[in-house]
């Protein structure tokens, strides 16, 4: 599965999770912060990928968090416009969450031409990301989970070959049992940037009761360490559990935002560990394809959303990388 694909589908995972049984929304998009440390890069079929970190500032949980982004060269001239889901389903106060935003290159007329001219010359004077949905709610998730150990390094096997990996343990610590665990994370660079994101697919078992543990493997999507340049280099990550039940209601946890990790110094094999990220990624996707169909609907709507909203704003104001062959050919035949 190209990387496109696999984007989609933890976002459909995410949406899924947010579809289950979520009482009347209100809209709290000024409760969600972007954290100044995201980042970009152009990757080598000329897409621009954005990758940074939200943040629920506010009082309640929030769930269904969607972005919009634009890109602005120079003179204001509007480049691309995007949006995505951010990889949290119930942000609880403080909690923060990746995200990545994945702009095309416009297909065709001026617009494409500048787009091109802006790439090459590193003329993107700025990249706008907003909040476009936050919705409170008086659920969240269980929270007796924890990851009781990780280590980072950089993979020199198979579809691991370059990539900054991180494998881990986490160990139900609560008193229910946690279903369809899943681990989404940040990857920062000497500087503090967010330089890359990734995530799991459903962790195996599916089902975790009190007292076990369960192993994760999640890799940095793009960046192959040994070629990109050091401002690329991931030095430290941060990891999110999340889980789709149980569901809870009550007084909203107030946490602090989980703990940054420092890199391992030396490389290890870990494809002993955990299958390839690709196939992983493809027997879940054949087995979720009912519930990605089902989300699809409402992804098309939230893109519609962004591209309306980011017309209407733009009125009001003007003012690296390895990536898989089978997405290579995916964008080529767009």
């Amino acid at each position: 599965m190209g990387k496109s694909a696999a984007v989609f589908f933890v976002v459909a995972l995410i949406l899924s999770s947010g579809l289950l049984l979520i009482p009347k929304a209100q809209s709290q998009t000024q409760d969600i912060k972007i954290l100044p440390t995201y980042s970009w890069y152009i990757d080598p079929e000329g897409f621009l990928d954005v990758v940074g970190l939200v943040q629920n500032v506010g009082p309640n949980t929030i769930y269904q968090v969607s972005l919009a982004g634009e890109v602005v060269g120079p003179q204001g001239t509007d480049l691309s416009d995007s949006g995505t889901q951010v990889w949290g389903s119930y942000l609880l106060p403080n909690q923060e969450a990746p995200f990545y935003i994945e702009f095309p290159n416009p297909q065709s007329g001026s617009q494409s031409a500048t787009w091109q001219q802006a790439v090459q010359a590193g003329a993107i004077d700025q990249i706008d990301i907003s909040p476009m949905t936050a919705n409170a709610t008086t659920q969240y998730q269980y929270q007796g989970l924890s990851i009781v150990s990780s280590k980072g390094s950089v993979g020199t096997i198979g579809n691991y070959n370059g990539a900054y990996t991180v494998n881990g343990v986490i160990k139900n610590t609560g008193d229910q049992t946690a279903t369809n665990l899943t681990v989404v994370g940040a990857f920062f660079n000497s500087t503090g940037s967010v330089v890359g994101v990734g995530f799991t697919t459903y962790l195996t078992p599916t089902e975790l009761v009190p007292g076990n543990t369960t192993t994760f493997t999640i890799y940095a999507l793009d960046l192959n360490q040994s070629q990109v340049p050091e401002a690329l280099q991931i030095k430290s990550y941060q990891l999110l559990v999340q889980t789709q039940g149980p569901l809870l209601q009550g007084t909203t946890p107030i946490i602090t935002p989980a703990p940054t990790y420092m890199s391992a110094p030396t490389p290890v094999d870990t494809a002993a560990s955990s299958s390839h990220p690709s196939s992983h990624v493809s027997s879940s996707f054949s087995s979720l394809l009912p519930i990605i169909v089902g989300v699809l609907i409402a992804v098309i709507i939230a893109a519609a959303a962004v591209s309306l909203v980011r017309q209407v704003t733009r009125r009001r104001e003007k003012s690296r990388s390895t990536v898989k062959e089978e997405r290579k050919a995916k964008k080529q035949n767009r």
